[in-house]
């Protein structure tokens, strides 16, 4: 089925009233669990416009959930209801992903306004260092270079990843893996000084985090280091180092867990329980439920390509 066939089948159903109605029927008992990474500083939604949006989008976003009359419930609040089959109509949480300085600086103030719960899955090894995350930092440079052999995003890919094994190779700290890319702004003609003190692709500090989870910010696990070892003893490591801090900042175990790139495996599971995980998150599109495993919940991906009306589908449970 043809994009432009699925618009014009949408539009019909919200012309008639259907959107509505259909509301009711398939969003009974569901739970749609929204799922952002970042807030442009610059021009990122022009380069990933999957993982990043403008400050202006995400704010339209809140504002039509809030004339949708949607019931954004905290997470946990969420899921409990869930499994107890008494979530009131529409019911929404509100997720985002890594803990990047844009979302301290835009997403927390908007958030705020509407006076909507969230929960930040907050990866927590860049915490603790002042410097852009060294494999986005090299994509989104490689992207702006405009040279052509770069024009292609698995292009960028490889090219990331060979920066990537080069550095592992040499062994190069975090500072010096830095350096490397502040030469490759310097070729591209790049300020790299306004890049760090923009905070572009870096995390939170410790005190952001503080003051995010002091404004009701419910900060959970996302791992130390964003990754997830297929190897028992290191797994766990990651989700005891990230729960030490996190818990440090809010003065709470955290129990919910978001599987960094969404990578999934059935291995992880009995892992999580006995880290004392109580849900975990994918990038799986799809509305929770009370039958779905709540270390697999689905979410949906927003992004600067749904259009309003796709994302009214979602929420309404058509698509």
């Amino acid at each position: 089925m043809s994009n432009s066939f699925k618009r014009a089948v949408l539009l019909s159903l919200r012309a008639t009233g259907m959107f509505s109605a259909l509301t009711h029927l398939r969003r009974r008992d569901k739970l749609v669990i929204l799922c952002y990474h970042g807030i442009s500083l610059r021009d990122e939604h022009l380069w990933e416009g999957g993982l990043y949006m403008p400050v202006e989008l995400f704010r339209e976003r809140l504002a039509f959930l809030k004339k949708w009359g949607a019931n954004v419930l905290p997470l946990g609040e969420a899921l409990v209801r869930l499994a107890e089959g008494t979530l009131p109509p529409k019911s929404v949480v509100i997720t985002f992903d890594d803990g990047f300085y844009d979302f301290y600086l835009h997403a927390m103030p908007a958030l705020k306004d509407f006076n909507f719960p969230c929960t930040l899955y907050l990866t927590t090894w860049y915490t603790r260092h002042r410097l852009p995350v060294f494999t986005l930092m090299i994509k989104y440079l490689l992207w702006k270079s405009g040279q052509p052999e770069f024009a292609d995003s698995d292009a960028r890919e490889h090219a990331v990843a060979r920066y990537s094994e080069q550095a592992d190779a040499e062994g190069l700290s975090p500072e010096l893996r830095d350096r490397v890319a502040r030469q490759l702004a310097e070729r591209i003609g790049l300020d790299y000084d306004a890049m760090l003190e923009e905070r572009m692709f870096q995390l939170i500090t410790p005190e952001n985090a503080v003051e995010a989870a002091r404004a009701g910010i419910d900060i959970q696990l996302h791992t130390h280091r964003h990754r997830t070892p297929h190897d028992r003893d290191l797994f766990r490591r990651e989700i005891a180092d990230n729960a030490k801090f996190v818990q440090e900042i809010t003065g709470r175990e955290p129990k919910h867990f978001c599987y960094p790139s969404g990578v999934t495996s059935e291995e992880f599971l009995p892992w999580l329980r006995e880290c004392g995980v109580e849900s975990a998150t994918t990038c799986e599109h799809g509305m929770a439920t009370r039958s779905d495993d709540p270390l697999l919940l689905p979410r949906y991906l927003d992004g600067c390509a749904v259009s309003e009306l796709d994302f009214e589908s979602w929420l309404c449970g058509i698509r």
